[in-house]
């Protein structure tokens, strides 16, 4: 029970510390950023690298849910949720609470593709920004 327990905490302990790792490796290549912009009526598919992905916020979510336990991790830095799958078959809804809305994402872990950087923006702001032109 001992070890089984020991077992656990070190895996998690390795895995968090990898994804910390992935964040600010992945923050340097620019090259590599994507946008998506969501609506509360969107679910946006997004492919997990099995190097990790950042999905990054105008503010911080005020809370996030992860559909299934044990497929993903992630970690909370400031703005910024660091996402890694814990299996090559990870798959899971995540739920991003944010401005009083809510944002939906597919999760699908991703060996052959993957963004390392998204930039998650409000759909509605250029709704608002046609409107005041």
């Amino acid at each position: 029970m001992k070890e089984s327990k020991f077992l656990c905490q070190t895996r998690s302990l390795i895995i968090a510390n990898c994804i910390v790792f992935c964040f600010f490796v992945m923050k340097s290549f620019a090259a590599e950023v994507k946008i998506i912009r969501l609506s509360e009526a969107s679910v946006a598919k997004v492919l997990i690298s099995t190097r990790g992905t950042v999905l990054s916020f105008p503010t911080k979510p005020s809370k996030v849910i992860l559909g299934r336990a044990n497929s993903f991790g992630i970690e909370y830095v400031e703005n910024d949720l660091a996402i890694s799958p814990l299996s090559l078959s990870s798959r899971s809804n995540l739920f991003v609470y944010l401005f009083g809305r809510r944002f939906a994402f597919d999760l699908v872990a991703s060996q052959a593709s993957g963004t390392s950087v998204i930039q998650v923006r409000d759909a509605l702001e250029i709704k608002e920004k046609e409107v005041k032109k």
